[in-house]
């Protein structure tokens, strides 16, 4: 290993252990939760603790299962995972977060083999596939929503449900986000899916109901959110009928959940040469919505610009992906003491959020499973 990505392991695991809350003095009782980072941030958040206990496998194993067993104890009856828990006990429910929660949980399992936190996890994940069919779900396909309030107008609603998405203010939803089939959303349910046969089949269940699901879902995405016109993955709203014009890191998750035919993935690599080089920014570079100094219009986000890279490396794009690999580990090794959560894609200086837990996450992903 290169000396650059000893000391980038090293920088990781130092910030994530910096940013984990003490057992036992917050609402999530005597686990130990990581929150995104501890400057400025009041709480643990529902995907960022999926990615944290990935990250923290190679770290503390305990630790990773803290962070899937922390969150699902605010699970809701009919299987909603909310948004965030403060530590002052507030719990933001009006919105979720993207299903990342199986395919996170299972990695866990299979580094630990513990079949008492798989029992119990796979329960759990049940409902909340459970609620994902009955609350987000529209022809066969996936839509992020929220729980409507009396007193929200339409542009508080559609705030909300793009804060849902994890793509807050992305040009993607400049209209209503309620109406489209996501492309990274139905992805991640493929996701969800496989996670939970897998899991069924270490438990010695029945695999059969989430291998149709997941078939089925395979079918229609590849049948209603592949664009021939511009040969790529696409948001569609199922209202206008029309597919969405904006290409992101979201078009690339076929590819790394793995059901992306091969003729498509070279489509997708294409794709990535013409608009993405060399660091998979959050909105094609061409796009006239592209803006490096807008928190999610145009700047690197580690945790999209690593599923779409592996996802290219998946299918044997090796040259593609490692140019954004390399591209982003070097920025990340430039920034001194800190991990940003985001970075300028045209430069690669670190923006926003210093210490950032998920950053570290994703720089440990490259690094050791890429």
């Amino acid at each position: 290993m290169t000396e650059r990505n000893q000391s980038l392991l090293k920088k990781t695991e130092r910030i994530l252990l910096n940013n984990v809350f003490e057992a036992n003095k917050y609402p999530w009782g005597r686990y130990r939760m990581i929150t995104p980072s501890s400057k400025g941030f009041d709480g643990v958040w529902n995907w960022d603790s999926a990615f944290h206990a990935i990250g923290m496998i190679s770290i503390d194993k305990e630790l990773a299962k803290e962070q899937i067993l922390g969150f699902l104890q605010f699970q809701k009856e009919n299987g909603f995972l909310p948004d965030v828990i403060r530590v002052n006990g507030t719990i933001e429910d009006r919105v979720g977060k993207p299903p990342v929660m199986a395919w996170a949980a299972l990695r866990v399992y299979e580094a630990t083999l513990d079949i008492d936190f798989l029992k119990f996890v796979y329960a759990r994940l049940v409902m909340n596939e459970d609620f994902w069919v009955k609350n987000r779900m529209h022809g066969g396909l996936f839509h992020y929503d929220a729980e409507r309030d009396d007193d929200w107008d339409e542009d508080k609603y559609r705030m909300y449900v793009s804060w849902e998405t994890g793509w807050d203010e992305h040009p993607r939803w400049d209209s209503e986000p309620q109406n489209f089939w996501s492309v990274d959303l139905n992805s991640y349910m493929v996701m969800m899916y496989d996670s939970l046969a897998s899991m069924a089949r270490h438990l010695g269940f029945d695999d059969a109901q989430w291998i149709e699901k997941r078939n089925n879902l395979v079918t229609l995405i590849d049948s209603t959110l592949w664009n021939d016109e511009i040969g790529s993955y696409c948001d569609f709203n199922f209202i206008s009928n029309e597919f969405l014009d904006v290409l992101s890191p979201a078009c690339f998750i076929p590819l790394f959940a793995g059901f992306a035919p091969k003729e498509k993935a070279e489509c997708m690599n294409k794709i990535a040469l013409e608009h993405f080089m060399p660091c998979m920014p959050m909105v094609a570079f061409d796009h006239p919505k592209f803006d490096v100094d807008a928190y999610c219009r145009g700047a690197c986000w580690l945790h999209m610009a690593y599923m779409a890279a592996k996802g290219l490396k998946n299918y044997g794009f090796d040259h593609t992906a490692e140019t954004i690999r390399e591209t982003i580990l070097n920025w990340v090794y430039e920034d001194g003491d800190d991990i940003h959560e985001n970075y300028d894609s045209i430069t690669g200086k670190g923006k926003c959020n210093p210490c950032f837990s998920w950053s570290s996450v994703f720089v440990r992903e490259f690094i050791l499973k890429f």
